[in-house]
């Protein structure tokens, strides 16, 4: 528990006693429970109450007793001199202030006005979205691209049961964001008041850490405890519940709350064994074949991580949310692996007679199935001459999917700075004979697709395009590039046909697999780094979900680069009930809109394109505008390849050679090759 809260009072300028705080604080609760040891923890209905309140915590008055024992009674004495009145919602903006927060992405409403009151003339940039969900996205897109916290803010019920989405792909993607959400006063709690809901226990299950807070007191601690449990470990969200009657109550405050204090960090990374770094050490440079598997744990280490990889003269493959970390135009570089990844870096992981994961933590979409991943690499753990090496700041992750040969708990940069100076191939011919064989594997599966005839394009195409403008201008390498997506078919495309060369580039979301998030995603990467040049690659089944918050870009003048692939369909779900489902298609036709004809009606530049020859033209000009411009670009719908089917090994793969026997020759005809088992998630 940090140190902020522990000299605040009450309006009377001096804090309760424990047995005088329920007396001299009914006008706001309920009488807590005689057994209940935290003045936060009232008579309030259990549902309402986070984890950590369901047991005792030290009272704000022990706190300052503490605060005196340890740091002189003259220290806290002195603290109480400079006092400000302050509302609640005052309070948490200078705590938020006092992390370093600019920016919060939210939306007002009746129960969180005393909170959002204080913003108002202030400093602290808020950006309103056309919906709560797109507010927790933006939110998540904004700390995505940045390392920082991302700060969304709603209100009650409905407001709140719209960050569910965003919270869970933030608990699953690992995003350090904090949502704060008004509720109704903590006398009307459990009655079924309008906008009520119990919203710690919805969001538990979504967040690393839950919380009502039910003392003005507790409003200091309970900010600084999300801003820790946020970035501590592998980062995640946390969500404050503030009811309105705590937020709108006044206090004399001292001005040593808001002093920036040690305690205000995320908890200290885990010391590392140093005999374990010297195992991975060894058996990397003993391995005949190793290979690093890469996760956006290494995003904040690009630097050290390169040096290691070029040391051990190993390749490199990374998962969706670390491409850039290793600037894919290396030789050493595999790109992405997995159900939609590179051919060349699945034969490679399955051929590895050592893989380092750092900062990966093993997901479905990575492996394949289980008994057939890494036959390889397990066989030479067990031999000691290879395994698999699992670095990662969460320990919950060794074991979970695969048994590391030597588990590392330790953040990714510290561990990698240890394992540097402990590299040294033994075999440095075989080595290069290996990287030999990954360099003909990538030439000869490299991506590609099949052009459809009369001059049409198609998706990959129109990446391709981007892609190659993006590096042949030189962009690439002078601007900030950033590329959101919603998902489907042109998220996997994107991964396959941009070249990345920098971490925390590709802004998408990757483990819950949110359509709609791209527009969001966009608006949040781009409020963060204004200068950059952020790039949207949306489905039309995505860009439906959410294209409500066009009237965001458009508020706010950010120069998003929008483009929608309209096909008409959520086409890789057409693709599966093709395969596993013999051609019966329910729910994939999209009835969209003129998606030019929608953008310009918010004011937007937009144009459509739908044949190869305008489209380099096309691409320069949505690039280079001077402001935010949508092009509907009207494709063709393709398989993505290439593709690990359910129950299969990673390198057992439908490759782009195997397309009409699986995809038939016209859309009438299916293809001869059958599916069976259970379709992709």
């Amino acid at each position: 528990m940090t140190g902020l809260c522990r000299a605040v009072v009450t309006s009377a300028v001096h804090a309760p006693s424990r047995r005088s705080w329920a007396s001299a604080s009914h006008a706001l609760v309920p009488r807590h429970r005689q057994s209940e040891k935290v003045p936060s923890c009232r008579d309030v209905p259990r549902q309402f109450l986070g984890r950590r309140q369901r047991a005792s915590l030290p009272s704000p008055v022990l706190q300052q007793m503490r605060a005196a024992s340890s740091g002189g009674m003259s220290a806290l004495t002195n603290s109480m001199t400079a006092m400000r009145q302050l509302t609640g919602g005052e309070v948490i903006f200078n705590m938020l202030q006092e992390h370093g927060v600019d920016t919060v992405f939210g939306y007002s409403g009746g129960a969180v006005l005393p909170l959002i009151d204080a913003f108002h003339g202030k400093n602290i940039q808020w950006i309103t979205s056309a919906h709560e969900q797109c507010s927790g996205h933006s939110a998540a897109a904004y700390a995505k691209s940045t390392g920082k916290f991302g700060i969304c803010i709603v209100t009650s019920g409905p407001g709140l049961t719209n960050l569910v989405t965003p919270l869970q792909d933030a608990l699953t993607d690992g995003v350090p964001l904090i949502v704060l959400s008004g509720q109704v006063p903590t006398s009307a709690m459990g009655t079924d008041a309008f906008q009520e809901c119990p919203a710690t226990e919805i969001t538990r299950p979504c967040t690393k850490w839950s919380y009502v807070c039910l003392d003005f007191n507790q409003l200091p601690w309970a900010i600084n405890e999300a801003f820790r449990i946020a970035s501590s470990g592998r980062p995640g969200p946390c969500h404050i519940d503030l009811p309105k009657d705590i937020v709108s109550m006044k206090a004399q405050v001292p001005d040593a709350v808001f002093r920036k204090s040690a305690l205000n960090s995320g908890d200290a990374p885990p010391m590392m064994d140093m005999a374990q770094i010297q195992k991975a050490a060894d058996l990397i440079n003993k391995a005949k074949q190793p290979i690093f598997y890469v996760g956006q744990g290494t995003n904040h280490c690009p630097d050290i991580l390169r040096k290691v990889v070029q040391k051990a003269n190993a390749p490199v493959t990374t998962t969706v949310h670390a491409m850039g970390v290793y600037d894919e135009r290396d030789p050493l570089s595999m790109h992405m692996l997995g159900m939609h990844g590179a051919a060349y870096a699945n034969f490679a992981i399955q051929n590895a007679d050592c893989i380092i994961a750092v900062g990966s933590r093993f997901d479905d979409r990575t492996t394949g199935v289980m008994d057939k991943y890494a036959p390889k690499a397990k066989a030479a753990g067990l031999d000691g001459t290879g395994g698999i090496i699992h670095i990662n700041i969460d320990r919950t992750t060794f074991g979970k999917v695969v048994t590391p040969t030597v588990p590392i708990w330790a953040d990714a940069e510290h561990a990698l700075t240890a394992l540097d100076s402990l590299i040294k191939t033994e075999d440095e011919a075989t080595r290069a004979s290996w990287v030999s064989q990954c360099q003909d594997w990538k030439k000869k599966y490299a991506f590609g697709y099949v052009k459809a005839p009369g001059g049409r394009i198609k998706t990959q195409q129109v990446i391709e395009a981007t892609n190659h403008f993006l590096h042949a201008s030189g962009w690439q390498d002078k601007k900030d590039v950033f590329i959101c997506t919603g998902v489907g078919n042109h998220q996997m495309m994107s991964c396959q046909f941009v070249r990345w060369t920098k971490p925390r580039s590709m802004i998408t979301s990757g483990s819950l697999g949110v359509m709609g998030a791209g527009l969001p995603f966009a608006v949040g990467t781009q409020v963060a780094n204004p200068d950059s040049l952020t790039i949207l690659f949306d489905g039309d089944g995505s860009f439906n979900m959410t294209h409500m918050d066009l009237q965001t870009i458009m508020r706010y003048n950010l120069p998003v680069k929008i483009a929608v692939m309209n096909d008409h369909r959520q086409q890789m779900v057409w693709i599966w009930q093709r395969l596993f489902f013999d051609g019966r298609y329910v729910s994939v036709d999209n009835v969209n809109p003129d998606f030019v004809k929608l953008a310009q009606a918010w004011g937007m530049e937009a144009m459509a394109c739908d044949n190869e020859d305008d489209l380099p033209k096309v691409v320069e000009k949505w690039l280079k505008h001077d402001g935010p411009m949508l092009i509907d670009f009207k494709v063709v719908p393709d398989i993505c390849l290439p593709m690990v089917a359910p129950g299969k090994a990673l390198d057992e793969m439908i490759l782009l050679e195997d397309r009409e026997a699986i995809f038939g020759k016209s859309e009438e005809e299916l293809g001869e090759m059958k599916f069976e088992g259970l379709a992709p998630s």
